[in-house]
């Protein structure tokens, strides 16, 4: 496949990354907010809990595609960025698998282990992989906005989202969304804010 090809590619993965997480936040109103061993085993908490996963998937190649697609224009930040980030979003994709297949399983059988919380340990590793991944894309989000790699007004909301999608409450993806399918958007069209204020040679 050639670098173009894969470039459009991930912006388009950018792009429903973004959607699935937005409407996987929405779906709280169906779901609810409860997170009782009984709330893992509704349908339509496995519905939402499958768009988080597809959407961190996808986010992990759109993530390549973004970088590699205005790599020289980012920079050093953007470097440190991204791969701060590619570890973040690989360690939140693993933790949407694990509210996907795992606590489903263990609400069924062994609710109590649900209700009793998450051990320490737990609580630790995942605080960890969060805040990997909102630094990393928190840095990636800088380095777009001070080098006008993309839109200024996306970057402005991918670092605003970055720090909302620490706090691990509803509806605090949906701006992290938004900027990432804007971006992967940007890229798919080829179009940066740069671009687009380059006067036209007649």
């Amino acid at each position: 496949m050639a670098p173009s090809n894969f470039i459009r590619l991930a912006g388009l993965a950018a792009v429903l990354s973004g959607a699935l997480w937005i409407i996987a936040e929405f779906l709280y109103f169906i779901v609810g907010f409860d997170r009782s061993a009984e709330s893992y085993t509704t349908g339509s908490y496995l519905f939402q809990s499958v768009l988080f996963l597809l959407g961190g998937v996808l986010l992990v190649g759109a993530l390549i595609g973004l970088y590699a697609g205005r790599s020289e224009e980012l920079g050093a930040l953007g470097s440190a960025g991204f791969l701060v980030a590619l570890v973040g979003t690989v360690l939140a994709a693993g933790s949407s698998w694990e509210e996907t297949f795992l606590l489903p399983v263990l609400a069924r059988d062994v609710p109590e282990l649900i209700e009793a919380g998450e051990p320490a340990l737990l609580t630790v590793g995942f605080t960890l992989s969060f805040i990997i991944f909102c630094l990393g894309w928190l840095l990636f989000g800088v380095a777009a906005l001070r080098t006008r790699s993309y839109p200024r007004a996306a970057a402005v909301l991918l670092i605003v989202g970055s720090i909302l999608a620490f706090f691990p409450l509803p509806f605090t993806y949906i701006i992290f969304g938004v900027a990432v399918a804007w971006m992967g958007l940007s890229l798919w069209s080829g179009k940066t804010e740069s671009a687009e204020r380059r006067p036209r040679v007649t």
